[in-house]
């Protein structure tokens, strides 16, 4: 399940941590955080899961959320140190809220 869907107050902390309130399997809400930097990179002005620490050549990083996804949003520096137009990563199916913890899931 979308762990939006059991989280509330979704936002991005420095830039690279990924902050919500979550709810776990009794009903109480805990606060969770996950480093996208652990997971997520820049591949040459795209986001990558091949790579990781997006947000050192990152700028106007920010998240938006709905009941249907999440993305992360950022101008990522290419290698000839141009900036990409933003882009937009959907982290709906790679994070989870197990019970009250924000985890990183990758199904390949």
């Amino acid at each position: 399940m979308s762990f939006q869907l059991t989280s509330k107050d979704i936002r991005l902390v420095d830039s690279h941590i990924l902050a919500a309130s979550c709810q776990t399997r009794e009903g109480e809400w805990q606060d969770a955080s996950i480093d996208l930097n652990g997971y997520i990179g820049n591949d040459d002005g795209y986001f990558s899961l091949n790579q990781t620490n997006f947000a050192q050549s990152a700028e106007d990083v920010k998240i938006e959320s709905s009941t249907d996804k999440v993305s992360l949003l950022a101008s990522l520096r290419c290698r000839n140190d141009q900036w990409n137009a933003t882009q937009t990563f959907d982290l709906t199916d790679l994070i989870e809220n197990d019970d009250g913890t924000l985890r990183f899931v990758r199904n390949l």
